[in-house]
């Protein structure tokens, strides 16, 4: 069963991927728009894609990765022009985003409704 880490800003996240980087193969991180008390997020795009996400991963992640489940902050700092989630090597331009660290694998937006796409 793959294990979900998760991490709240840029920094945390960066540590997160400093320390199981070289323990660990593959890492998948996962953007979306930070969550209220309910346990909603922000982001229209990432509530509609999550259950179809959440089952990707329990039914076809490798047994062995490590999922970082990021929470990339508020609407206001998502959209500020200095947030460092838009800048490489990360260069996520829209939220839901899922990438596979080190790898080519990048779904964005509407892809993450098509458990299709997610299955590869």
């Amino acid at each position: 069963m793959p294990e979900y880490v998760p991490a709240r800003g840029f920094k945390e996240m960066e540590n997160l991927i400093k320390l199981y980087e070289n323990q660990r193969s593959p890492i998948y991180i996962y953007f979306y728009g930070e969550k209220d008390k309910d346990g909603r997020s922000w982001c229209p795009d990432c509530v509609a894609a999550e259950e179809t996400i959440m089952s990707a991963f329990r039914n076809h992640a490798p047994a062995d990765c490590m999922i970082l489940v990021v929470d990339v902050g508020s609407r206001e700092s998502w959209i500020g022009k200095d947030n460092m989630f838009r800048k490489p090597p990360y260069s996520v331009e829209g939220i839901p985003t899922l990438i596979r660290w080190k790898g080519v694998e990048r779904l964005d937006g509407d892809q993450l409704l098509k458990s299709s796409l997610l299955e590869l």
